[in-house]
């Protein structure tokens, strides 16, 4: 018996580091721990479904699903059920989708591409340029001297302590590991950072019918996933805490943008962050 998990978890370290280099071969890693086995952490079928399901294969993937639901509800497998309903769900529309008398289209993976770049970049100057001209509170007149004597007052209007000068570049190694963290969540499609100076302009692509809270989650998560990767390249900065986003956001002003796509239109959540905040403002 001892010897039959000694294998599954071998099998399963070597589709997980896999999953970084190969998906391929990670996938037939998977499938073949569930010809063989019956795993017993979530984390195994979510990774063999979010394969399958990347590559169209819905009845594989729902098969693994329903595995995963049945044996949660039997509490042979860590996990949440809903999770899983919620996923199966979105499975049978896929594969409902894909019949051919409603000739409907194969929904593409998303891909970047250039006009997607130059959108991003030119929405990143804008609001930029708005935060650095504009303010929603322009109509009052307000004096801020006493604001330490507020409640909570030095936390809403701490600056940064940090020299700016020094630089932490956010290096294309550091966006890839954040971005493969993120896109272990299934309802994360892509992501990308675009640095421009000081400021860096965050998207993050979601699935259809991703509500606000959990947009803004996704991205909070990518940005701690960010930070944690600056972290270990940087020995000087501290990673994400309970009460931060991480360190590197005292170097960096953000602007965040959440949505299906990367048109106007399909946008979910918008968010800034200047250098030093404690917190994200969403709009």
């Amino acid at each position: 018996m001892s010897e039959r998990l000694n294998e599954l978890y071998t099998l399963t370290q070597k589709a997980q580091k896999m999953e970084m280099i190969n998906e391929e071969i990670a996938l037939k890693i998977y499938l073949e721990i569930f010809e063989s086995y019956t795993p017993k952490i979530s984390k195994t079928y979510e990774s063999a479904i979010r394969l399958l399901e990347k590559r169209h294969r819905y009845a594989e993937a729902l098969q693994i699903c329903e595995q995963a639901i049945e044996l949660t509800n039997a509490s042979e497998v860590s996990g949440i059920v809903d999770r899983f309903e919620s996923t199966k769900e979105r499975l049978l529309r896929k594969m409902s989708d894909e019949q051919p008398e409603l000739l409907k289209p194969v929904k593409k993976k998303f891909k970047w591409r250039p006009k997607h770049i130059i959108f991003l970049l030119v929405v990143v100057v804008l609001t930029v340029l708005i935060l650095r001209f504009t303010t929603p509170f322009g109509n009052l007149d307000v004096n801020l001297e006493g604001k330490d004597s507020l409640e909570g007052g030095t936390n809403i209007f701490r600056e940064t302590t940090e020299d700016v000068s020094k630089s932490y570049p956010i290096t294309s190694e550091i966006i890839d590991l954040a971005t493969r963290e993120l896109l272990k969540h299934l309802d994360a499609i892509d992501a990308a950072v675009i640095p421009q100076g000081g400021t860096l302009g965050i998207a993050v692509i979601v699935a259809p019918g991703t509500s606000p809270e959990r947009a803004k989650e996704l991205a909070e998560y990518y940005l701690k996933a960010l930070s944690g990767a600056a972290a270990a390249e940087y020995a000087d900065i501290s990673g994400p805490t309970d009460t931060s986003l991480g360190q590197i956001y005292n170097y960096y002003e953000l602007v965040i943008t959440v949505g299906t796509s990367t048109e106007k239109e399909d946008f979910i959540s918008e968010g800034t962050k200047g250098r030093g905040a404690n917190s994200i403002f969403w709009r």
